[in-house]
C-alpha cells in the first residue's frame, strides 16, 4: 500500500502485525499437529528403510541365545530385493552347516554371482518414493493452507478498514492475494523437489550397505568363512553389523571347517 503513496499510521500498523499473530495463534494447535505428524512420519521412513537390517540383527542375537525354533522371515513391504533373496539362501545355508556341525563351501546361484556392486532397487523405490511424495504434499498443501488464510484474513482487514483514496487502490490490493498465491505454489514445488532429492539421498544412504551384507554373505558361502561385514560411513547400520559379525563368528567356532587353508577375514 505504501508503493501506491498511502501512507499508514502507526496504529494501523499495530493493528495489521497484532492481527497477523492472532491469526497465527489461532492455526497454533493446527501447526503444533503437523509437526508432530512430520515427526513421527520420519521415525517411520527410518523403520521402513533400516527394517531388512534389523530383521537379519535380531535373527542373529536370537540365534547367539540359542533360539533354535526361530525362521528367518523378511518383511515383505520394506524388504530389498537382492539382501532379503540372498540372506534366505545364506541362512537355510547356516541352518544346514548348524545342524551337521560342519562348514563347507556351497555353490552360489547364478544371479548372485554377477552382481559387483551396489545395484537400484526399482521396486522397493518406487514403493519408498510413493510415501516420501505422500508427505511432500501433506507440508506443502499444510503450509500453502496456513499461508494463503492468514494472508487473505490480512488482506481484507486491509479492505474494510482502509479507505480507498482511488478506486485502483481496492484493485491493487486484490491482486496482492494473487501475487502472495503465486509464491505459496512455487514454495510448494520447491518443497516437492526437496523431498525428491532427499528420497534419493535417504536411499543412497543405505544401498551401500545392502552390498556390504550381500558381499559377505556370498563370499562366507563360496568358503571366505573369516568374511566379515564392516561399514565405513554407515553408522546408522553399524549395530546391524555387529550383530550379524557375533553370529558368523558364532557359527565359526560351533562348525569345523572343511577347508585345510582358513581364509584371512576380508573387510567388505
Amino acid at each position: 500500500m505504501e508503493s501506491k503513496v498511502f501512507d499508514l499510521s502507526s496504529e494501523l500498523r499495530d493493528t495489521l502485525l497484532l492481527n497477523s499473530f492472532k491469526y497465527l495463534y489461532s492455526y497454533l494447535p493446527e501447526i503444533f499437529m503437523f509437526f508432530i505428524l512430520i515427526f513421527f512420519s520420519g521415525v517411520y521412513v527410518g523403520k521402513v528403510l533400516l527394517r531388512p537390517f534389523e530383521l537379519i540383527s535380531r535373527y542373529s542375537l536370537a540365534k547367539l541365545e540359542g533360539d533354535k525354533d526361530l525362521v528367518y522371515n523378511p518383511d515383505i513391504f520394506s524388504e530389498y530385493k537382492l539382501l532379503t533373496r540372498i540372506s534366505e539362501f545364506f541362512f537355510s545355508y547356516i541352518e544346514e552347516c548348524l545342524k551337521t556341525n560342519r562348514l563347507k563351501p556351497s555353490s552360489i546361484p547364478s544371479q548372485f554371482t554377477q552382481i559387483h556392486g551396489p545395484s537400484f532397487e526399482r521396486v522397493f523405490f518406487f514403493h519408498f518414493f510413493v510415501l516420501i511424495i505422500f508427505l511432500a504434499a501433506i507440508t506443502g498443501s499444510f503450509i500453502g493452507f496456513i499461508s494463503i488464510e492468514i494472508q487473505n484474513s490480512i488482506i481484507d482487514l486491509i479492505l474494510n478498514t482502509v479507505p480507498s483514496k482511488d478506486i485502483s487502490m481496492g484493485y491493487f490490493i486484490n491482486n496482492q492475494r494473487y501475487i502472495f498465491e503465486s509464491l505459496v505454489y512455487a514454495s510448494s514445488l520447491i518443497i516437492a523437489v526437496g523431498y525428491f532429492a532427499l528420497s534419493f539421498h535417504l536411499y543412497n544412504k543405505i544401498s551401500g550397505a545392502i552390498f556390504g551384507f550381500f558381499a559377505t554373505m556370498r563370499s562366507f558361502m563360496k568358503g571366505n568363512f573369516g568374511a566379515r561385514v564392516h561399514l565405513i560411513g554407515f553408522a546408522h547400520i553399524r549395530p546391524h553389523g555387529r550383530a550379524f559379525n557375533k553370529f558368523l563368528d558364532h557359527v565359526e567356532r560351533e562348525c569345523v571347517i572343511d577347508n585345510n587353508n582358513r581364509d584371512q577375514k576380508t573387510n567388505i
